[in-house]
């Protein structure tokens, strides 16, 4: 089964405590439509906020018009939060009246900030730590696991920024690549480990794993376009009918990225043998179905035949080495006597 296992210390539920002391009554069914409806309201008015933050800046000036739609999505969303806190919370772990509207309430409320401050150097700090801020006062409310992920995204708009500032990731140097990755790596690492003593901890570590899945992929196949274009261009550059060399420029960044996710996997793995969560057994399957494969891309790698050898080769071990402990323990059970009564 894929039930999340008990550690020691650490409870799994995330039933929140009542403030007059107790915890709500959880009624989650299949058949619950309020959950539904309370979802696509979410949707449609955060839409709103978000359209509302495109297009209040399109011009140099602040449209109003846009902008007047924003807040006043964001006000709905977090009014609404805040009247199913007063008067529908023991309704709240089944409707989600508090803890959606309230998380992508924060969120348009982040949005609206940084429509606010432009283009000043404080616009992503200060829309991103409001996001947190918010999330973390509904979360420490009611318990819920939507407040955890609108501040993970609020965490990572504003980690990008204070690394961007302090390295300068947008001067395009050769190691930049290398750099997101680091970059990335850290963040995953960060905010898995501090969201592990949480009830929500499988949460936070597969959509932390998930934001490293993708953005080691998206690095490595801008590396490899990046890559066959100054190759391409160097061709051109000796004469039109020279055939242009590969460029080698990027191939150290490549193999650290690559190191990077090997580190990722063995972290996941162990946190899927804690948890028994089938999360991070698919962000093991991802991310080596997406980054290696793109990675021989970037590599322009003449012979696959030799990655596919080898990477076959260790899982066809992994599965025979387990079948054959299955098999062992089918046997030994067989043959085990039954218990006298």
């Amino acid at each position: 089964m894929d039930e999340t296992r008990q550690l020691p210390g650490i409870p799994l539920t995330t039933t929140p405590p009542s403030r007059f002391g107790g915890r709500f009554p959880v009624r989650f069914r299949g058949d619950d439509p309020e959950r539904v409806l309370v979802a696509v309201g979410v949707a449609l008015v955060a839409t709103v906020a978000v359209l509302s933050a495109f297009y209040s800046r399109q011009r140099q000036d602040l449209d109003w018009s846009n902008y007047t739609m924003g807040l006043l999505a964001t006000l709905g969303l977090l009014g609404v939060a805040a009247v199913g806190w007063l008067y529908a919370r023991d309704r709240d772990a089944s409707t989600d009246l508090v803890a959606w509207p309230g998380a992508f309430g924060a969120v348009s409320a982040g949005l609206m900030i940084g429509v606010a401050l432009d283009d000043s150097d404080a616009t992503t700090y200060v829309a991103g730590l409001a996001v947190v801020a918010l999330s973390a006062g509904g979360y420490l409310l009611v318990r819920r696991d939507a407040f955890v992920t609108t501040a993970i995204a609020g965490l990572f708009v504003t980690y990008l920024q204070l690394c961007d500032d302090l390295f300068d990731l947008g001067d395009g140097g050769d190691n930049v690549a290398m750099a997101i990755s680091a970059l990335l790596l850290v963040f995953t690492v960060v905010v898995t480990v501090a969201g592990w003593w949480l009830p929500s901890r499988v949460l936070s570590g597969v959509l932390v794993g998930i934001v490293a899945v993708v953005g080691n992929a998206v690095v490595l196949y801008a590396l490899g376009v990046v890559a066959t274009f100054q190759a391409a261009f160097s061709g051109l550059e000796n004469g039109g009918g020279v055939e242009a060399k590969r460029f080698e420029g990027y191939d150290n960044d490549v193999w650290v990225i690559l190191v990077f996710a090997l580190l990722l996997i063995a972290g996941w793995g162990v946190a899927a043998y804690l948890t028994g969560h089938v999360g991070f057994r698919l962000l093991i399957v991802a991310m080596s179905v997406s980054v290696v494969p793109i990675a021989t891309l970037a590599l322009a790698v003449r012979h696959p035949t030799w990655w596919e050898v080898v990477a076959g080769g260790l899982g066809g071990l992994l599965l025979v080495a387990v079948a054959l402990s299955a098999h062992d323990r089918s046997r030994a059970g067989a043959s085990t006597p039954p218990p006298a009564i």
